[in-house]
């Protein structure tokens, strides 16, 4: 479900560069740059191959740097898919501007960036960071795995699926957050990973950080945890890696790293291999008269944030962890067009697949305004919606969910065959 253009706008914090002082200057706060990566290297054994460039930029230049990105590196197209993706599954509301969303929630926290495409480290004017080495520590982190592995392609590889992407960059600010902690230990004399007393501050600190910043606190449940989870559950990741492979994984979850947001999430998954599953998106018109216009990955970070708004935290967590794959279509039908969401999720028992199929259907009733079901039985849950008719079906392991239909006739037609298919 993560998108390009979400996938993107996770990234936005590290690939921002400004036109303006850039180079090597004379500035307080950069001062530290060289002692930094000496003991980040040490760490991490990896060598700095040549010194990092650095300059500053200004809130005037961050906003207008951020349009800019935005348009130049995709399609108006493809920003119309993201958005009309997270609205189909309920995950932000109607009126939602994703664009312009992003963009304000990027310039209110902005403070200190490395840009993987330039490859230069700069601060944002104002920001009071000539004492924190903490934050150079945690943006020193990202130069120096680039200059060994390439993060640009690293986190946004357009061969990987979206989830993929979203693990990828869970690995690289997992990564520089636990590097940051580790950091803080050498320069007191410490040489010793992160406590676990220490771990935990990354993760407190992401969920208060919704009540210092407005436009974060306003922001729906998803975007809001979309651009924490990287954090949070990245350094988690990353600690129990390295209590696995010691030094090693500094390389290791670059050179084979994770499959989906599952295995961050779940690090043992990730230790094992145990890959997602991909069951195919249903289909409505059995004659195919219908044009895919975005398809993807429903990862167990997306269905965790989507049971969480709809069903509650707890059921959430509770949940999630049971899905093995899933994955999503969007199609147009119909001389106007009309967006149909085709979605299908495979579970590890049929037990988990019923649990979900229950909550999925009360998803549908919240998400809608009206939800109008005729048929609502332990297998079917079908009817009309805000957006059309509607067909939810749970079959062993599987659930799956066709939602927009325009036209009663086919609606009817595509309840027929499912029955079919049961029996």
């Amino acid at each position: 479900m993560h998108r390009k253009f979400l996938a993107f706008s996770l990234l936005l914090p590290l690939f921002v560069s400004a036109a303006g002082k850039l180079g090597r200057t004379e500035d307080s706060a950069f001062g530290q740059i060289d002692s930094i990566v000496s003991i980040l290297s040490q760490i991490t054994g990896l060598k700095e191959e040549h010194p990092v460039p650095y300059g500053r930029m200004d809130q005037a230049q961050l906003r207008k740097f951020l349009s800019h990105r935005i348009h130049a590196t995709l399609k108006p197209k493809d920003l119309e898919m993201d958005e009309l993706t997270l609205k189909l599954f309920g995950l932000v509301p109607a009126g939602f501007d994703l664009k312009k969303e992003t963009i304000d929630l990027l310039a209110e926290q902005a403070a200190a960036f490395y840009d993987y495409r330039e490859k230069k480290l700069f601060l944002l004017e104002g920001a009071p960071l000539a004492s924190e080495e903490t934050t150079l520590a945690h943006e020193l982190s990202h130069a120096l795995a680039d200059q060994h592995f390439n993060l640009e392609k690293f986190v946004d590889d357009d061969n990987a699926n979206d989830d993929e992407n979203l693990a990828h960059t869970a690995v690289v600010e997992g990564q520089a957050s636990w590097l940051m902690l580790a950091y803080q230990m050498r320069r007191q004399g410490v040489n010793e990973p992160p406590s676990s007393a220490m771990l935990a501050t990354i993760e407190n600190s992401a969920d208060a950080s919704t009540s210092e910043y407005p436009v974060l606190n306003g922001a729906p449940l998803y975007i809001q945890q979309s651009l924490m989870f990287p954090y949070a559950q990245g350094t988690r990741f990353f600690e129990a890696v390295y209590r696995k492979l010691g030094q090693k994984a500094f390389s290791a979850v670059f050179t084979d790293p994770p499959d989906d947001s599952a295995q961050i999430i779940h690090p043992e998954r990730y230790i094992a291999h145990v890959k997602p599953t991909a069951p195919a998106a249903p289909s409505f018109h059995s004659d195919g008269r219908q044009k895919e216009i975005a398809a993807g990955e429903v990862g167990e970070f997306d269905n965790q944030m989507l049971l969480w708004q709809y069903v509650g935290k707890p059921e959430a967590l509770r949940l999630a962890p049971h899905m093995r794959g899933a994955q999503f279509r969007i199609v147009e039908t119909g001389k106007k067009k009309k967006p149909v969401l085709e979605y299908a999720s495979e579970w590890d028992s049929d037990s988990s697949a019923s649990d979900y199929f229950t909550a999925y259907k009360t998803v549908l009733r919240k998400k809608w305004k009206h939800c109008d079901p005729t048929r609502d039985t332990g297998e079917f849950f079908a009817g009309a919606g805000d957006n059309g008719f509607f067909l939810t079906r749970r079959s062993g392991r599987f659930v799956d969910s066709i939602e927009g239909i325009g036209e009663q006739a086919t609606w009817r037609q595509a309840l027929k065959r499912a029955d079919a298919h049961l029996e």
